[in-house]
């Protein structure tokens, strides 16, 4: 064990009292070291929104033929299927329904490529917003600590800012790779920023769902607007 951090989902060890009425771990949560578990669940959170890169080199058509399309279904269900396999590895303590979480975030971005036809860079960019958004939030907010959010003690400052850039830089780059015409990455960016921000706010709500349903819709829904408001339809 690292710097005698404490593993995650073991009780972190408070930060020396310097305020009156309580101590730093009122407003700052402590760093902690990841266990397995939870390593393997950021990975296999995360890995997913690396895929479509894939596509960068396989020529395809706009909107997607029926081959491609059949292929990122059987890819998505393939996902789906390994993670209710294994999701005793990278369950949490007292987590015991892990469809939620799985279908959460397999609905929005499946949804999006099947029903958008020849509009894939959005359901790609709600991939890159979940996948290096709301994987980096845990990963950043845990293993590096933060001022607490004063509206959900359990999250940080340092973890939503972790979502912002990590989700915004991904769905960029996939936003941009897809589009068809073709867009600047600053129309990219522009296009995917307020998506990112609006899920990272709905990602950091004291809600005791999974977040991965509404943090999905949520960058969604705005993608929509923003990408018919910077691009057109």
């Amino acid at each position: 064990m690292s710097r005698g951090l404490p593993v995650w989902n073991s009780v972190p060890r408070p930060h020396r009292s310097r305020t009156v009425g309580g101590g730093w771990s009122d407003v700052w949560q402590p760093a902690v070291v990841l266990g397995p578990s939870e390593a393997r669940r950021r990975l296999f959170h995360m890995a997913p929104g690396f895929l479509p890169f894939v596509l960068w080199v396989i020529p395809h058509r706009d909107p997607w033929g029926p081959m491609l399309l059949t292929a990122v279904a059987l890819l998505g269900g393939g996902i789906i299927f390994a993670a209710f396999r294994r999701y005793r590895s990278f369950a949490r303590r007292g987590e015991r329904d892990w469809s939620a979480a799985v279908l959460g975030y397999a609905l929005p971005v499946l949804g999006a490529l099947l029903l958008l036809p020849g509009e894939a860079e959005i359901g790609l960019s709600v991939l890159g917003i979940l996948a290096l958004g709301d994987g980096a939030a845990t990963l950043g907010g845990l293993r590096l600590g933060g001022w607490r959010l004063p509206w959900n003690r359990r999250k940080s400052w340092t973890g939503s800012l972790c979502f912002c850039f990590g989700g915004a830089a991904l769905a960029t780059l996939l936003y941009w790779g897809e589009a068809v015409p073709r867009v600047s990455l600053l129309t990219a960016f522009l296009s995917v920023l307020p998506a990112t921000l609006a899920a990272a706010l709905v990602e950091s709500l004291p809600l005791r769902s999974n977040d991965n349903l509404r943090v999905g819709a949520t960058a969604l829904i705005v993608a929509l607007l923003t990408h018919a408001a910077f691009v057109g339809w």
